[in-house]
């Protein structure tokens, strides 16, 4: 049985809830650097790579999300992957605003939505 994590205040929590989506998978995709997960060293994003908050980083970071999250296509665990990455040019110029929907197989859309810091 897997645990669910939750997202409170930008920052993922684990729980001792049943998870019942796939928001797991999509978190640690995510959020592991590529290449750093002994197991499989393909798991993981290579978000860490990006180093300055331009149109061109918004765009690779969507690339890296979608690389990230193949995985869950390939599988079956999901149908479809949406992936946008904006800019924050307003309140930190420093951060990228990603905004992910993961369709599951059974039609449920799984949102999550982070900030991630470029330099």
């Amino acid at each position: 049985m897997d645990y669910a994590i939750t997202m409170q205040d930008g920052q993922g929590q684990m729980t001792f809830d049943k998870a019942d989506n796939i928001f797991n998978n999509i978190y640690l995709s995510i959020k592991i650097r590529r290449g750093s997960f002994f197991v499989n060293p393909e798991f993981g994003s290579r978000l860490h790579l990006l180093k300055k908050n331009s149109p061109r980083a918004a765009g690779l970071a969507e690339e890296y999300v979608k690389e990230a999250l193949q995985w869950l296509l390939d599988t079956g665990r999901a149908t479809k992957v949406e992936v946008y990455a904006e800019r924050d040019t307003l309140q930190d110029a420093s951060r990228l605003k990603l905004l992910v929907e993961v369709t599951q197989p059974d039609g449920a859309i799984v949102p999550f939505e982070d900030f991630v810091e470029v330099i």
